[in-house]
C-alpha cells in the first residue's frame, strides 16, 4: 500500500479551518461573558463551577480574567499570531474548564463524550503544529526574513 501525502495548502487550510473554528468559539464565549457583565460571570458561573480545592488567591484574578483571555485568545487564535503559544493556552484553558466541570460533577454530554474532548484536540493540535502558512505568523516570518536579505 502507497502512502498518501497531503500538499502543504490542504494543511495549512485545516489548519486555518481549526484555528478558525476554535478562535470564534473563544472569542464569542469572552464576548458573552463580557456583556452580561464581568462580575455577574464571576459570582453567577464562576464560583459555582469552582472545585474546593482551588484557593481564593488564584480563583478571583482566573475567573475575573477569564472572560477577557477568552477574547484575546480568541482573536490571536483567528489571525494566526503567537499560533503555538496561543494554542497552548488555549489547552490549558480548555483543561481548567474540564476540571471544573468535573468537580462541579457536570462534566457529562448527551453523546459518547464531552465537547471539551473535541476542542482540547484542536487547541492541542495547533499547540504542537502551528497556525499554518495561512497566518499573521507566517507573514511576519516572511517580513523578517526580507529584511534581513
Amino acid at each position: 500500500m502507497s502512502r498518501a501525502t497531503l500538499h502543504p495548502s490542504l494543511i495549512s487550510l485545516a489548519l486555518l479551518l481549526n484555528r478558525l473554528s476554535l478562535g470564534l468559539y473563544f472569542l464569542l464565549a469572552g464576548i458573552a461573558k463580557v456583556r452580561g457583565g464581568i462580575s455577574a460571570f464571576y459570582h453567577t458561573k464562576f464560583v459555582p463551577m469552582l472545585p474546593g480545592w482551588v484557593p481564593n488567591f488564584f480563583a478571583l484574578p482566573y475567573g475575573y480574567s477569564l472572560p477577557i483571555l477568552e477574547i484575546l485568545v480568541g482573536a490571536c487564535l483567528i489571525l494566526g499570531l503567537l499560533g503555538r503559544l496561543t494554542g497552548t493556552i488555549a489547552t490549558l484553558l480548555i483543561l481548567s474548564f474540564s476540571l471544573a466541570l468535573i468537580g462541579a460533577d457536570a462534566f457529562k454530554s448527551a453523546g459518547p463524550f464531552h465537547p471539551n474532548l473535541i476542542l482540547l484536540t484542536l487547541a492541542l493540535l495547533l499547540a504542537l503544529i502551528g497556525p499554518g502558512s495561512l497566518s499573521l505568523d507566517q507573514l511576519l516570518s516572511h517580513r523578517r526574513r526580507r529584511r534581513r536579505h
